[in-house]
């Protein structure tokens, strides 16, 4: 398995980095986690663009994890675009195709089939592929029921299983426990390092995992904690390197 982080920074733009975006090279099969802004860009940059992805997912709807995909599927559909996409997103699929035909991109005019399913059926069409409902939108919970809103505070962490070992994104998350079970034995782990207590990320140096990178801004404790005790398994995820497992 190989993948590239083609964005690493936070819900706030920083210069120099992409939003969220996660390319996984795996049995052949070519998968898109997130499409934080400046994903089409990177995919050009690194020759993934045209008819490469196989699959598309969505971790939660939060700008920095969504607002990249609407200029990526206009892209695939200028560039003719022929074999078949899948798109799983995280809830209410009816919303975001109205929201394309808000923005005047019409799936009936595309070159190209797109499947819209839902993330927990991932797992039905690629078996490397576990996902896991986080906590990272419940603190939305109260507003959402006040305000009678469809949401459905749905977010996912997934887990990428290769022949040489297993690959977790955990996308955002509050809590590490939340992922914990999702997360267990892998040999990498991308995961979010600002919005977690810093000391539920330094105690996965106890985990069995081999690797920990630090991805979506870090918390001032946790960037702290590290300068003054390096930890060799932590390292800053760093965009449009090819990693290896």
């Amino acid at each position: 398995m190989k993948f590239i982080l083609l964005g690493t920074g936070s819900g706030m733009p920083e210069l120099g980095k992409n939003q969220s975006s996660l390319y996984v090279n795996v049995n052949g099969k070519h998968l898109l986690f997130d499409c934080g802004e400046g994903v089409s860009q990177q995919l050009l940059k690194h020759h993934l663009d045209n008819n490469v992805l196989d699959a598309i997912f969505i971790s939660h709807y939060h700008p920095d994890h969504i607002s990249g995909l609407f200029m990526l599927l206009q892209m695939l559909k200028i560039q003719k675009r022929e074999k078949p996409l899948q798109l799983f997103l995280p809830e209410r699929p009816a919303a975001l195709v109205e929201t394309l035909q808000f923005l005047y991109t019409f799936i009936q005019k595309f070159t190209f089939p797109l499947h819209i399913l839902d993330c927990e059926e991932s797992e039905l069409y690629y078996e490397e592929v576990n996902v896991a409902l986080t906590d990272h939108l419940l603190e939305y919970e109260d507003l959402v029921n006040e305000s009678k809103l469809p949401n459905l505070l749905h977010s996912y962490a997934f887990r990428i299983s290769g022949p040489e070992g297993s690959l977790a994104y955990t996308s955002d998350i509050n809590k590490v426990e939340s992922v914990q079970f999702l997360i267990r034995n892998c040999h990498t782990v991308i995961i979010d390092a600002q919005h977690p207590e810093a000391d539920q990320i330094i105690r996965l140096q106890y985990s069995g995992i081999k690797r920990v990178l630090l991805t979506h801004g870090i918390s001032p404790t946790l960037q702290a904690f590290l300068f003054e005790n390096p930890i060799d398994m932590f390292e800053f995820a760093q965009e449009d390197i090819t990693y290896i497992i």
